[in-house]
Order: C-alpha cells, then sequence, then structure tokens
C-alpha cells in the first residue's frame, strides 16, 4: 500500500474528540497525580499544589520547578497523543501515550492554561478552551493565558524554569448546580483531602525519607503543608515480615518483587491501625502494589493470579501486601492503560509470581486468623494451639486438640468416664457456626481489638490453675512451666503475663 492509493483523509472531530477524552474515567486524584508524573518528568523537586475555592471560578493549580519547555515543546506538550507509545522511555520518564496533561487536566474542568518558563528564562503560555471549540468544532489551541485565569497563571518572578498548570471551570469537581455554595465548598475540600491521600501513597518513594528528592506541597509552602508519605508495607514495624527480595526477568525487562505481612491488629496502636489501612482501607489494599519507576500504579489486588479463578480481596489475606517494580520499557508486555491505574503480568511471569503470592497470602491468613499474630508456619513446631484445621473428603472441618495440656488435663481427669466428655466435644467440634463466625469478624474487622497485652480475669484464672497444674501434677519447674505455657495457645500471647508467674505457688 503506497500513500499515492486513492484515499480520504478522515482526521476526528474535535468537539467530540475532546468530549471522548473527557470520559476516560480519571477521578479527581488519579488526574493530578498523572500532571504530577510530569513535573517529575521534567526533573522537578519540588511541587506545588493548589485547590482554590472561588464557588463557580475555582481552580486547580500545579507549579513546578523543572525544566520547563520551549514554545515549540510547549506547544507539542499540549497536543493530544503528543509522543509515540511505542518509543522506549528513558527510565525517569513516568509518561507514556502523550496524552496525561491534556486528559488527565480536562477531565476535571473545561480551561486548561499551561505557562512555562525554559533555561533561557523564556515564557510560553498555550491553553485549551472546551467551550471555544464545541462552537467551532475546530482544533484551535490558544496563545497566552484566558482572561478569566490572568490572575492565577502567572510564574513566580524567582522561578528560575518551571511549568503552572491551571484548571479551570470545574464542573467536575464543584459539583452540580442543584448544591448550595455551602456544599459545593465542603465537597470541593473533601475532594481535595482525598487529593492529598492519593499523593502520599502514589509517590511515597519520592517524598519519605530524611531528605526526600521530591517535596509536594498542598495550599502552601511551609512545613505544616507538606504532604506526607504513607508506606503501605510498614517498613519500620517490628511484627512486620518480609520475604527476600526476587528479581525476575522477563521480554520486556526486570522486575522485582518482595513480600509483606503485616502485624496483626493486636500488635498496632489505634493511630498505627488507623495509618496503615491506607486511603482504600484494608480490604482495597491487600494483595499487589504496582510500581512503575517507583511510581505506584495500582495499590493492591490480585493482579488476575489465581488458581482456577483469580483471587479476590476477600479480606482474609489483608495483611498481605506485596511490592512488584516495574521497568518503564515494558509496558505493552503489562497492558498498562492510559490512566496508569491497571497492570496485568505477562504469561511469562505469572507461575513464578503466583507462587511469591501463594507463600505470602498463607502466611498472612495464618496472623489474621489467630489472635497471637505469629504464623504456624514459623512456629509449628512449638505453638500448640486448641484447635487444628482437617482436611479430608468432605471439605474442612475444626477440632480441638486432644493434645493441649489445658484439654488433656480435663480429659486425664475424668479416667473411665472420659468418653462423656469426648461426646462434648465431638457435639462442640460438629456444631462450629462457621458461616456466622466469619460473618461476625468481617463486620467489624476494621475495629482495633483489645491490645493482646491486656489479659482478661478469666484468662488469668486460667493461666494460673494451668501453671499450678504443671507445678504440683506434672512436677515441672519454675522456669520449664513458664516455658511451656510460652508455647501454648492463648498463653503465647501474653509473654508478659507469663514472665510474671511467681517460682512460689504460696504467693
Amino acid at each position: 500500500m503506497t500513500d499515492e492509493m486513492l484515499h480520504d483523509e478522515a482526521p476526528p472531530r474535535a468537539r467530540g474528540m475532546f468530549d471522548s477524552l473527557r470520559g476516560i474515567g480519571y477521578s479527581t486524584p488519579t488526574a493530578i497525580a498523572d500532571l504530577i508524573d510530569n513535573s517529575i518528568t521534567a526533573g522537578a523537586d519540588r511541587i506545588r499544589l493548589d485547590f482554590v475555592w472561588r464557588g463557580a471560578q475555582s481552580v486547580i493549580r500545579i507549579l513546578d520547578n523543572g525544566r520547563g519547555m520551549s514554545e515549540a515543546r510547549l506547544v507539542e506538550a499540549m497536543r493530544p497523543a503528543s509522543h509515540d507509545p511505542t518509543v522506549e522511555r528513558h527510565p525517569t520518564d513516568l509518561g507514556r501515550f502523550g496524552l496525561g496533561l491534556k486528559t488527565a487536566s480536562l477531565s476535571q474542568g473545561r480551561l486548561l492554561s499551561v505557562v512555562t518558563r525554559d533555561a533561557g528564562s523564556r515564557d510560553s503560555a498555550r491553553f485549551w478552551d472546551l467551550d471555544h471549540i464545541l462552537k467551532i468544532d475546530k482544533w484551535h489551541l490558544m496563545h497566552g493565558v484566558p482572561p478569566e485565569l490572568e490572575e492565577d497563571a502567572v510564574l513566580p518572578a524567582d522561578l528560575v524554569g518551571g511549568t503552572l498548570v491551571v484548571i479551570g471551570r470545574l464542573d467536575r469537581v464543584v459539583g452540580v448546580e442543584s448544591l448550595s455554595e455551602p456544599l459545593s465548598m465542603q465537597r470541593f475540600h473533601a475532594i481535595a483531602r482525598n487529593v492529598e491521600r492519593h499523593l502520599g501513597m502514589t509517590f511515597h518513594r519520592y517524598i519519605e525519607g530524611p531528605k526526600p528528592e521530591l517535596t509536594i506541597t498542598m495550599n502552601g509552602n511551609d512545613a505544616s503543608s507538606v504532604i506526607r508519605p504513607w508506606d503501605p508495607f510498614m517498613r519500620q514495624h517490628p511484627a512486620t515480615t518480609t520475604t527476600p527480595v526476587e528479581r525476575f526477568t522477563h521480554s520486556g525487562g526486570s522486575v522485582e518483587v518482595q513480600g509483606f505481612v503485616l502485624p496483626h491488629r493486636d500488635r498496632l496502636t489505634s493511630d498505627e491501625f488507623e495509618r496503615a489501612e491506607g486511603p482504600g482501607g484494608w480490604l482495597g489494599h491487600e494483595g499487589f502494589f504496582v510500581y512503575r519507576g517507583r511510581r505506584l500504579l495500582v495499590p493492591g489486588g490480585w493482579i488476575g493470579l489465581g488458581q482456577g479463578r483469580p483471587w479476590v480481596q476477600n479480606g482474609m489475606h489483608r495483611l498481605a501486601r506485596l511490592r512488584l517494580d516495574l521497568s518503564t520499557t515494558g509496558d505493552h508486555h503489562w497492558k498498562l492503560d492510559i490512566r496508569k491505574s491497571s497492570a496485568t503480568p505477562p504469561a511469562a511471569l505469572r507461575n513464578r509470581l503466583q507462587g511469591l503470592a501463594e507463600k505470602v497470602r498463607r502466611d498472612a491468613r495464618e496472623i489474621f486468623a489467630h489472635r497471637s499474630g505469629r504464623s504456624t508456619r514459623q512456629t509449628q513446631d512449638q505453638l500448640v494451639r486448641a484447635w487444628t484445621t482437617v482436611h479430608d473428603s468432605g471439605g474442612v472441618s475444626y477440632k480441638i486438640d486432644r493434645v493441649h495440656p489445658s484439654v488433656r488435663r480435663v480429659l486425664d481427669s475424668f479416667g473411665d468416664q472420659r468418653a462423656i466428655v469426648e461426646d462434648m466435644l465431638s457435639i462442640i467440634e460438629t456444631t462450629v457456626p462457621v458461616q456466622r463466625i466469619w460473618m461476625d469478624h468481617t463486620e467489624t474487622a476494621d475495629t482495633p481489638a483489645q491490645p493482646a497485652t491486656d489479659m482478661s480475669l478469666e484468662e488469668k484464672t486460667r493461666l494460673r490453675s494451668l501453671y499450678r497444674h504443671m507445678r504440683m501434677d506434672l512436677g515441672l519447674s519454675a522456669p520449664a512451666a513458664r516455658s511451656r505455657l510460652m508455647t501454648l495457645e492463648p498463653f503465647a500471647t501474653y509473654p508478659d503475663a507469663v514472665s510474671q508467674l511467681p517460682d512460689d505457688l504460696a504467693r
């Protein structure tokens, strides 16, 4: 086929194309994150975000101190699909399709103005006005700044280089006209708070540490305006467990994976528990955190992995989180979408990723299910549980462990009448309301429990009674009895209480 063959030019209509691009599905937090990607790619180390409430004239501003652009570069950046998505990107380039600046901005408002200053201290400005395009249906990229944004689209005089993005006519942010102004203002500020939390999560690896490589501020420039990072993996908590870092290579480049099992909620303070759940909640953040160039793309989910059918976020594995780092060179292998919000692993990596995920899921489920916060995989040779799980042809059932000292003590004390106790235990085992327990626990799973260091009066009484039995009836020394108790459920949960049991039983 050659250019000389008969053909028609069929460019898209400007009005219809812009309306279509607005419907891609950006939320305000994901749209702002896409704009910050551009600032990072431009080498910025400081970004200021402003949500300015003025009713119908409200605006959003994003100012960075990056390299800025020449006038020709600005025009190209304002062009839809300004980059070829098949061209290999630099490792620090967080873009892909050349649509982010336009689609992200115009998904929130009908007016986009960009002012930039390059290294030569030359200012350039262009803007898209969707209401103007609606009237003329032509691709008119306007020069300068729109009159209604003249006060907002001004670069600071002391800025050596950088870019300012201003979004006006915020029809998707301010709200519907039927809302009163106070309600619209509340909605506007609530969206701004959600954006702040989302940015703290999405760019946490850029903004964390004593000397972060990037600072993002919200509605100000002082220390109180700095957006705080959110670490989804609780790496500094002593009860967090990790898997070794694993590196895989495939035709799309290399990936790095590490699993994290977060502490049981009994090991967390109320503040730690609330912060650890993140913007999406405990259930929403279960699974893989997928990064591209250290920028978070997917904040949880099992990315299509699973045995037979894909795993779902059901809460039983809410403590399982895995860090998956992608390079910027294999996007099409991972089927990244325009909003950079989803990723699907290539077939060559599925089995290896699934194997690692299965291990993390098992450990997370054990810690989530047992109040002690210990995994049976880590302590299976030591910890004696009161309940055991039995897998057979009839499915899964739960049995009381007759080896547990408290249970065996009762059975032994009945001598010839032991069968009576066995009958009672069998009835308890066959009538365990598993579904009801699961439903009740799920409904309250996000409410911090009483700290595991606080024993009830009944638990203290049982602990002392079993300790006395071990000393008097079994002939164990005080250290041996305490050591034995530390291997028994539920007493292993309370190491302080066990250690304080006296050597002298008369006390």
